[in-house]
């Protein structure tokens, strides 16, 4: 709880921490023609259906809902997941790869024409993930973009951080189009945005922005920047293990809910502020209990000193003042105080809506004609 009212950099993931992570099929398009599309979406389900990715459930829903029914018989053998890029597998006796563009060039199969690299570039300014389908031996025969929705608080939560001066990054293995538009909504800077990342790369970027301190308790005056991550997936696990603290969604991947520090049961990233605001108030309690002990103990000094102190009221300041000092630091419990910081933060929630608000009744004037205004 200290650590956390000393953070001044919240590090968050972007699919499943910033978005939903429930991703919905927008594009699919075959390469080459060599494949049908529900040739294409029957490969697709059975290479993604052994991952636990939500990226991999939407593309196997997706293929459900265009009527593929997938053989029993069939499987994907040697089923590899290939960290930040994608999986490969063999499928009828041929290895078929499905990830993103980082992958194909990898593998030296990146050799689309132009057309569909345009069509990559657009869907990804549009905000999407795109991905491909390759074989080996035959080259990419399909790419697909999915789309994921922004969680409702996110722009609110990261404004609100932006308020009381902390630095908000986002992270992502995604392309940079879609890093923009993400960031975009929720209110960052491109600079604060860093995508293309592998798991290792969000280890070391979440390693550079620490201290060179290791001690993860730092001084009640804030001596130390602390860097918080807030993540949900395996990828996120070895970030989530560096920063002073690591914060977990509540319904993402056991391994990251396991390396994390704190973990957000309903996934709702206000309860994120809610625990910002406990650590804070729990470091200004200490102060209060720290500065109550030593202006007790001066005044008993001084009594002794002038001979007005008794063994009877030392003992009775002492305990006295311990007594306190816990009554004290439990009203951190009470009701009272829980809803005092409840009050705080969604007056601050309040006042982000309310702008965002305002910006979209002054955008709804430009679809209003001059024949509908009227002067009151």
């Amino acid at each position: 709880l200290e650590c956390l009212g000393h953070v001044k950099t919240v590090v968050f993931d972007k699919t499943g921490t910033l978005t939903t992570g429930r991703f919905s099929l927008s594009h699919l398009e075959a390469v080459g023609g060599s494949k049908s599309r529900k040739e294409i979406l029957r490969l697709l389900a059975i290479m993604e259906a052994p991952s636990s990715h939500p990226l991999s459930a939407c593309l196997v829903s997706a293929a459900k809902d265009e009527g593929v029914v997938l053989s029993e018989t069939v499987c994907a053998l040697q089923h590899t997941i290939l960290k930040g890029e994608g999986v490969t597998a063999t499928v009828d006796d041929e290895r078929v790869y499905v990830g993103n563009a980082r992958l194909f060039r990898r593998i030296g199969m990146y050799n689309i024409p132009q057309q569909y690299t345009d069509w990559a570039t657009e869907w990804s300014d549009e905000g999407g993930t795109v991905g491909y389908i390759g074989i080996e031996g035959v080259g990419i025969i399909g790419m697909y973009c999915v789309k994921d929705t922004i969680r409702e608080e996110a722009p609110s939560v990261v404004s609100t951080l932006h308020q009381s001066d902390v630095e908000v990054i986002m992270l992502t293995g995604d392309g940079h189009g879609a890093a923009r538009a993400v960031g975009t909504q929720i209110g960052l800077d491109e600079s604060c945005i860093q995508s293309q990342l592998l798991p290792e790369d969000k280890l070391h970027y979440v390693s550079s922005l620490k201290g060179s301190s290791t001690d993860r308790h730092p001084s009640l005056y804030g001596g130390k920047k602390l860097i918080l991550m807030v993540g949900d997936g395996v990828n996120d696990a070895p970030a989530l293990t560096v920063a002073d603290i690591g914060v977990a969604m509540g319904e993402g991947a056991a391994l990251a809910v396991e390396m994390s520090d704190v973990i957000l049961m309903d996934s709702n990233l206000t309860k994120l502020l809610f625990s910002m605001n406990i650590g804070a108030k729990v470091i200004a309690t200490v102060k209060e209990n720290i500065a109550f002990s030593i202006v007790v103990n001066l005044i008993a000094i001084v009594l002794t000193c002038f001979g007005k102190m008794t063994l009877l009221w030392a003992i009775v300041s002492d305990v006295g003042t311990m007594l306190l000092v816990t009554l004290n630091g439990m009203k951190l419990l009470s009701p009272r105080t829980i809803a005092a910081i409840e009050r705080k933060q969604d007056g601050m929630l309040a006042v982000r809506t309310e702008r965002k608000k305002d910006g979209e009744r002054y955008e709804n004037l430009n679809e209003v004609g001059s024949g509908d205004l009227e002067l009151v």
